[in-house]
């Protein structure tokens, strides 16, 4: 990996860190990111709602979490909730983007890679659910990043030292010294 591939990644993943909840400015402002935290008054810190990323080969997985009333779930229909779940991780893609400008002193493109998110909603009770919705999105700028696919994982050696190893114990072999009845 070149240097300059590490130096996105990192800027990125510090252009992460400021998605959390109470996250502020240079000028100590609190950041707008379009999350429904930011309408709810500042005592009422119990709502789940916020973002989070992860790196995987040349790809950065958008991940937000939300606590939602069931009766939203069902307002809109399927593909008003979809909606719903791709404009807020959108929220977070444009932020993480504004950070990283910041951060990093130029711009950073995230192309997505599929059509909508993929969203999981969880029951919770008769009034919430617990909703995940994650989006992949290609990083521009990359140089070219091999990840292990599985005919690459199928041509790897082991090493002599560690079939060696592997030989050596064996589920299913009793040692010389096992007293113990055959069919214990």
């Amino acid at each position: 990996m070149a240097n300059a591939d590490l130096e996105i990644i990192k800027n990125l993943s510090q252009a992460a860190g400021n998605l959390y909840d109470g996250a502020v400015d240079d000028k100590g402002e609190p950041l707008k990111m379009g999350l429904t935290r930011e309408s709810l008054p500042v005592t009422d810190r119990r709502y789940i709602d916020g973002g989070k990323v992860r790196f995987a080969g040349d790809q950065i997985i958008v991940t937000y979490e939300a606590q939602i009333p069931l009766s939203d779930v069902h307002k809109d229909g399927i593909n008003g909730f979809q909606n719903k779940m791709n404009d807020m991780i959108q929220n977070l893609v444009k932020q993480l983007k504004k950070n990283y400008k910041s951060i990093a002193g130029k711009a950073v493109t995230l192309t997505p890679l599929d059509d909508d998110s993929k969203v999981h909603v969880d029951y919770v009770s008769r009034q919430r659910t617990l909703v995940t919705a994650h989006r992949n999105y290609k990083i521009g700028g990359l140089s070219e990043v091999m990840s292990a696919s599985e005919d690459d994982e199928k041509e790897r050696s082991i090493s002599d030292t560690y079939r060696k190893f592997l030989e050596q114990g064996g589920f299913g072999k009793r040692p010389k010294n096992d007293t113990r009845p055959k069919n214990a």
